[in-house]
């Protein structure tokens, strides 16, 4: 029990940092990143509620470890994006894109 309710805990601070995140950034990569970062907390409270459900195991690790996994993938991929359009001159700043602005 002490298991999951530390996990919650660390889901919640981690969800918190998130969504200040992208309540406080204007720039791009900042707030995909903390949206990186909400999605992570959500699956660090799913593993951590489905293994506080199933009898004991390494099911619920196995299943964390696999989406922190693909959650880097991710971050990877997003900063060979970031990279690659810095290079070729495109500004990540939302307030100056054209398109969203109402």
């Amino acid at each position: 029990m002490l298991d999951f309710l530390v996990l919650m805990g660390i889901s919640l601070a981690l969800f918190a940092i998130g969504i200040a995140g992208v309540a406080t950034n204007k720039h791009f990569i900042i707030i995909m990143l903390s949206i990186e970062l909400i999605l992570v907390a959500s699956m660090i409270a799913a593993v951590s509620y489905f293994s506080y459900l199933v009898s004991p195991g390494g099911t619920g690790i196995v299943l964390l470890i696999s989406i922190w996994s693909v959650a880097a993938v991710e971050i990877i991929t997003l900063v060979a994006f970031y990279v690659y359009m810095k290079h070729i001159g495109y500004d990540f700043d939302v307030t100056r894109l054209s398109k969203l602005k109402w």
